[in-house]
């Protein structure tokens, strides 16, 4: 007789109650009940719970009854080599090794395997239990906790799976009396649920010291000599044979090697983030799509994810079902603050949260418990920022389909449109802070976010994208170099409200090298209707200034820059008027007067200091002062002024420009100290550089200085490369950018002349054939030196040839030109 045979026929019994009476309440057939009381039919949770409501059980004797009715199927006992083996489990050979080892040693007697929902927590128990099985040392017995809610309820279930018996004790003294130093390991699943009982695991621990638990969970139980096992997602190697052969079961005549289906196996594998469950989904489908058709319908994970074998658990079949069980676990403020966070495009820091969760009338309490049991049941990831501006930061991030069906939630949650608003509202005024540098500016890892706020502003409020708006919106995508994502929304934010932004996207067209979008957006500002807001003209005129100087048009460039001064004067902006003494210095330079030009960077920044600049607006007339006083020959005044602008500009949060600024330090210092010193600076400004963004002309610019540098270094190949992979983009952009090219040409001719007087003579017959302008004072005696020394070596004949095939070499054939430098001294 069963342990629930046993207490069903007692109580009936003290009920006096015959079988027929008991089956008709509890709305069983008198068989079925006949069967429950000898044993031979193992009990449902639904039946158990309608016998004891029959019974009018309660207390004790109601968890003693329901707690016998779940059982607890031990795993068979071999006599095999107990080394594991992959079998069907595909991809976690070393975490079932090391769940081995801890579940046989005895340093561990409590081990939690934790990840978020659909990694494979109760495939690797289950797969663990059958490896354990093969041992004679020991022996193995399983809880399957998947229906139980009441924490209550763990001590009767886990003495029910010891085989402990039924008696009046409590359950731990029951199975310390049972087992006594017998060594058993009890596999637990789903005790997300159930963390309330987790003290009443250690009980049995310290009573039962053959025991081991080993604990599927979502969270960690939080309890003494836990040993948390955390299971991520698969190898993306691993990720792709998973898939693969799940696919080949529901498809045997698809080839997965056929061109093109490799890339898109990986490609799905990158987008469900290489979640098992999501794979296993994922490969069903190719019944009916092929993988590369699959790849391009994972968007909505959460529609495309379903139709898991019948056989499964529910929350197996589909990862919506999978998302959404460990969501009803959590208590009912962390399912809020899920819901919240799907109105965050990307990650999260802790301050935005915090400040949106204020506006919402919570506090910081509320917000850390919630969110702190969204990170233990792995809802929410919890990632190191890891970039210069968030060093010590961390950003809190949903996993894309737990996002997709966080938005799904808000959207319709009563509150949803009222989050949705203080989310915006967040980043639009941390871009204002970023932009006037009285906060912490914004990096890429909030590009969505920006996206996003400003979306839903030009949606629903449109009157908050002012003038101090769109410039902070233009200073955003311009320290991150996101230039074609930023042109294409200020054009959205000028369609529908200020004329201003016409100018901003038309700036940020001029970064990219788009004179003519930049000339063209400029000029519907000045034409439009009214006319009185002078900030908007004189912004306008210096950005018409920009685009006409670049195209060899100082004269009318300093045009521009004069209304633009007047304009500036009568909005009453001295932070305005110092922007366009800034830019008139471009001008001069231009002119070869940069005497002019650094006085007016003087006076800009004078202004700018007296207007109360932000470090951005600093640090860039720091840097143009490094410029042109490298222009003027003075080495050791640049090295020093391009040493202010560089912090400057990173306390502004504009890494690009300072490591632009930092690639003059390293130029000036090229001259004043050696190539020994100038290399490591060089490749500093590369690192402050980064990959984010699509303004590849600074990348460009930078490339340029660091192969001199490094041609003088002797890294003669990486010099090579360095330049190669530049030349074709600085010839592609504006002629400022050309200038770039040709100031590297005729210094790599430099360090070329005496290894290779031929090649030196192109470079520097191409060099002097691209600059517009004059070269700086340094590079005039520089040139002149090299020209006579390949006249030397060549000839006056063989020199005037070489350097008029200089010039006359396309961008292929400069390109080519460039295999000279990487020839070695003789």
């Amino acid at each position: 007789m069963t342990a629930f045979a046993e207490l069903l026929f007692r109580h009936r019994l003290a009920a006096g109650l015959p079988q027929k009476e008991l089956a008709s309440r509890s709305g069983l057939s008198e068989r079925a009940l006949r069967d429950l009381e000898r044993g031979a039919r193992t009990p449902r949770w639904h039946s158990a719970r309608a016998v004891a409501a029959a019974l009018a059980l309660d207390g004790d004797d109601l968890r003693a009854f329901l707690a016998t009715a779940r059982t607890a199927t031990p795993a068979p006992a071999a006599t095999v080599d107990a080394t594991p083996t992959p079998g069907d489990l595909v991809g976690r050979d070393g975490e079932l090794r090391a769940l081995v080892d801890l579940a046989t040693g005895t340093r561990y007697r409590l081990v939690t395997v934790t990840g978020p929902a659909g990694v494979g927590k109760s495939r690797i128990v289950a797969e663990l239990g059958h490896v354990l099985a093969r041992r004679t040392d020991l022996e193995v017995r399983t809880l399957d906790l998947s229906s139980v809610r009441e924490p209550e309820l763990v001590g009767e279930l886990v003495a029910a799976a010891l085989d402990s018996g039924v008696s009046r004790l409590p359950p731990v003294d029951r199975a310390a009396a049972h087992l006594r130093d017998r060594r058993v390991v009890l596999l637990l699943d789903r005790f997300e649920q159930l963390v309330a009982a987790a003290p009443d695991l250690t009980a049995f621990l310290r009573r039962c010291p053959g025991l081991t638990l080993v604990v599927a969970s979502q969270r960690p139980l939080q309890v003494r000599d836990e040993r948390v096992v955390p299971l991520g997602p698969l190898a993306p190697d691993a990720a792709a044979a998973l898939f693969t052969r799940r696919a080949a079961a529901v498809s045997p005549h698809l080839t997965l090697d056929a061109g093109g289906t490799a890339e898109a196996v990986a490609a799905i594998c990158r987008r469900v983030e290489h979640l098992p469950l999501a794979i296993e989904l994922a490969a069903a489908r190719v019944r009916l799509l092929h993988p590369v058709e699959l790849a391009e319908r994972l968007d909505q994970q959460l529609q495309v994810l379903t139709g898991g074998m019948r056989d499964l658990p529910v929350r197996h079949r589909s990862l919506r079902a999978a998302i959404e069980a460990s969501i009803e676990v959590v208590a009912e403020d962390a399912r809020t603050l899920y819901t919240w966070l799907g109105a965050f495009a990307c990650g999260v820091r802790l301050d935005d949260v915090e400040a949106v969760a204020g506006a919402l009338g919570r506090d910081r309490d509320w917000l850390l418990t919630a969110l702190t049991e969204l990170v233990d049941i792995n809802l929410v990831r919890a990632i190191p920022a890891g970039d210069g501006t968030e060093e010590f930061a961390t950003r809190y991030k949903l996993p894309d389909a737990m996002a997709e069906l966080a938005g799904e939630r808000l959207g319709a949650a009563p509150d949803g449109e009222r989050v949705a608003r203080a989310v915006a509202l967040r980043y639009l005024a941390r871009l204002r802070e970023g932009s006037d540098g009285t906060g912490r500016p914004l990096g890429d890892r909030d590009a969505a976010n920006v996206r996003a706020a400003i979306g839903w502003a030009v949606r629903h409020q449109v009157d908050l994208l002012d003038g101090a708006a769109t410039t902070a919106i233009y200073r955003y995508y311009e320290t991150t170099g996101r230039l074609v994502e930023g042109e294409e929304l200020l054009g959205r934010v000028a369609a529908a409200g200020p004329a201003v932004a016409w100018v901003r996207a038309g700036q940020l067209a001029a970064l990219r090298g788009d004179l003519h979008a930049a000339a063209r957006l400029g000029t519907r500002v000045l034409h439009a209707p009214g006319g009185d807001d002078h900030t908007a003209r004189a912004t306008a005129h210096m950005l018409l200034a920009q685009a006409v100087t670049e195209q060899g048009d100082a004269f009318g460039g300093r045009i521009h820059l004069r209304a633009a001064l007047i304009d500036a004067r009568r909005a009453g902006d001295i932070l305005l008027v110092g922007r366009v003494l800034n830019n008139l210095s471009a001008v001069s330079v231009e002119r070869g007067r940069l005497r002019d030009a650094e006085r007016q960077l003087r006076a800009a920044l004078e202004a700018k200091r007296r207007g109360r600049a932000g470090p951005v607006e600093l640090g860039r007339t720091w840097f143009n002062l490094a410029e042109v006083s490298y222009e003027q020959g003075h080495a050791d005044k640049a090295e020093r002024w391009a040493g202010e602008a560089v912090p400057l500009l990173l306390a502004g949060g504009f890494p690009r420009l300072a490591a632009l600024a930092e690639s003059t330090r390293a130029l000036a210092l090229l001259h004043t100290a050696g190539p020994a010193r100038a290399l490591p600076v060089a490749e500093h400004a590369a690192q402050l550089l980064g990959t984010e963004g699509d303004d590849r002309r600074i990348e460009a610019v930078l490339d340029l200085r660091r192969s001199v540098i490094q041609h003088a270094a002797g890294e003669l190949a990486v010099a090579r490369d360095t330049l190669a992979r530049a030349l074709p983009v600085g010839l592609d952009h504006t002629s400022r950018d050309r200038d770039e090219v040709a100031q590297a040409l005729v210094t790599h001719a430099w360090y070329l002349v005496r290894r290779d007087p031929t090649a030196a003579a192109a470079l520097l017959g191409a060099g002097q054939g691209l600059r517009r302008r004059p070269f700086p004072e340094p590079t005039v005696a520089m040139t002149a030196r090299t020209a006579a020394a390949a006249r030397a070596a060549l000839g006056a004949g063989g020199f005037a040839r070489e350097h008029a095939r200089g010039t006359g070499l396309d961008r292929d054939g400069l390109v080519a030109l460039c295999d000279r430098v990487a020839i070695p001294p003789a």
